[in-house]
């Protein structure tokens, strides 16, 4: 089913990633489970196909009919340099939704690891979202995010501000390429890869335990790979791509 929203807003988030709030125009409340995405028909191309572009929805349902998604403006990217150059606040974007799989397991494990590079990111602020709405606060909680650059950091206060709404909830951050990282002042942020931080915290096997993984394919087919090798099971990691 399609439908139609307003742009109210287009935040900066990083050098080279916004938020855009949309606001559904519905008479209905626009319904979806945390962790899944919408698809956007963007004027780009002559054929419906070439004009689609998915993006994870970074919010919960609410009254308002608002939804958040966080979007990086890819070199060579025609609808990503659409969004960022030619759409504006009061601007109709027309989509479809809400899709995808990848959400929270039925049944809550012990504790739950977030890996994700990037706008991967989005479902698992989702995610913390709906739990902190529900007040599921005893649940062990580990985000661990990736991105280059300590500027490309998203949802950084917020991620942290977590901490005071569960009990257990750990924030880490692995940047790949910035030189200087000062443990004085950001004692969460690590030098390097995410998969360092999941190999060393998780070595040794957890019962009761699932990864989710979000984020480019590369990361993610590595991390599947790495946690298999580690002796995780199939089942215990669940995962999605972009790109």
């Amino acid at each position: 089913m399609w439908h139609e929203a307003t742009v109210l807003r287009i935040d900066r988030q990083s050098p080279n990633t916004r938020l855009f709030t949309l606001m559904v125009l519905d008479d209905f409340m626009f319904q979806f489970k945390p962790g899944q995405f919408i698809t956007l028909d963007l004027p780009i191309h002559e054929k419906r196909r070439l004009r689609l572009r998915s993006y994870s929805i970074a919010n919960i349902p609410n009254k308002e009919n608002i939804l958040q998604l966080s979007i990086t403006k890819l070199e060579g990217g025609k609808g990503s340099s659409y969004l960022f150059d030619e759409v504006k606040e009061g601007h109709i974007l027309s989509f479809k939704g809400p899709g995808g799989v990848f959400t929270l397991p039925k049944v809550l494990p012990e504790k739950l690891v977030f890996i994700c590079t990037g706008t991967g990111i989005a479902p698992f602020r989702s995610m913390l979202l709906s739990l902190r709405e529900k007040a599921i606060r005893d649940i062990a909680i580990h985000l661990i995010f990736g991105t280059r650059y300590e500027d490309g950091i998203l949802f950084r206060e917020e991620m942290k501000s977590f901490q005071n709404d569960f009990d257990y909830f750990r924030y880490s951050v692995a940047l790949s390429r910035e030189e200087y990282i000062s443990k004085s002042t950001n004692p969460d942020v690590h030098k390097g890869y995410v998969h360092s931080i999941y190999q060393k915290e998780y070595a040794d096997i957890h019962k009761n335990i699932k990864f989710l993984l979000c984020g480019w394919s590369g990361m993610v087919d590595e991390a599947v790979a790495n946690l298999k090798k580690m002796g995780y099971e199939e089942r215990d990691v669940y995962y999605e791509l972009y790109g």
